[in-house]
């Protein structure tokens, strides 16, 4: 049974990988709208900024660890085990499932040329899916209903949403219920990672976390300054949540 802890402001769920796609199955099956998100270094330090990211975050029914830097962080605060739920892993293992039980997927976001070579890719690997939609995440604020109504109109089972944080959570949370979709899936950047844009680190730099170091590496300008200094921030929270916790020891 799942123990949902608050670490750094953040809720968390101790599922591990398998019970967290056993989670999502069951929620599939009850067709009530959900969200599924995963917490990282960079969504801590957004959620100290930003109080609606922070509840849309903490409401969501299933919240992973999808990075080791929250692991081991709280491993090193004495909190209960986590294990690492990466976003990618479970957009995978869920397309292999869909496309076995006949699960509707629908995809939103990256550009419309990743798009298309990651629905090529996925046909390919995944003969049998239902791919209930798809649409590329660079929309106008003006065409936002137009997206909505043709999730809900796909009678998609999974919607996997790789658009930027928090623009991906203020979407799933204004637009949840409207498009019906019983679990929404934020994916970061898998669509990329999918289509063959994007390399995926190693496992053994996945073992070491060094995953985000293998990121930057090919994403320099874009990720620099949210690893280098987000990540000393987020240091520093862990800092303070430590010492927090000898203090009332």
């Amino acid at each position: 049974m799942t123990q949902r802890i608050q670490f750094l402001e953040a809720n968390l769920d101790t599922w591990t990988f398998n019970e967290t796609i056993n989670q999502i199955e069951t929620h599939i099956h009850l067709q009530k709208p959900i969200h599924h998100t995963g917490i990282n270094a960079d969504k801590i330090n957004l959620m100290k900024k930003n109080p609606r990211f922070k509840k849309i975050i903490n409401d969501a029914a299933l919240i992973n660890p999808d990075g080791m830097s929250v692991v081991l962080a709280a491993k090193l605060c004495k909190q209960p085990q986590l294990e690492r739920v990466a976003g990618i892993d479970i957009m995978i293992r869920m397309l292999e499932i869909a496309a076995t039980k006949g699960y509707r997927v629908y995809f939103l976001g990256t550009s419309q040329p990743i798009l298309e070579k990651l629905i090529h890719r996925v046909k390919q690997d995944y003969p049998t899916l239902t791919i209930a939609g798809y649409h590329h995440g660079f929309f106008q604020p003006e065409e936002e209903a137009r997206v909505v109504t043709d999730v809900r109109n796909s009678q998609a089972d999974l919607l996997f949403i790789a658009l930027p944080s928090p623009q991906k959570e203020f979407f799933v949370d204004t637009h949840m219920n409207d498009m019906n979709v019983p679990v929404s899936i934020g994916v970061g950047g898998s669509f990329d990672v999918i289509a063959g844009e994007i390399k995926r680190a190693p496992r053994w730099m996945q073992k070491c976390s060094l995953e985000w170091f293998y990121r930057m590496i090919q994403e320099p300008k874009r990720l620099g300054k949210r690893y280098l200094i987000g990540n000393t921030v987020f240091l520093g929270h862990v800092l303070q949540a430590k010492m927090a916790r000898k203090s009332e020891v």
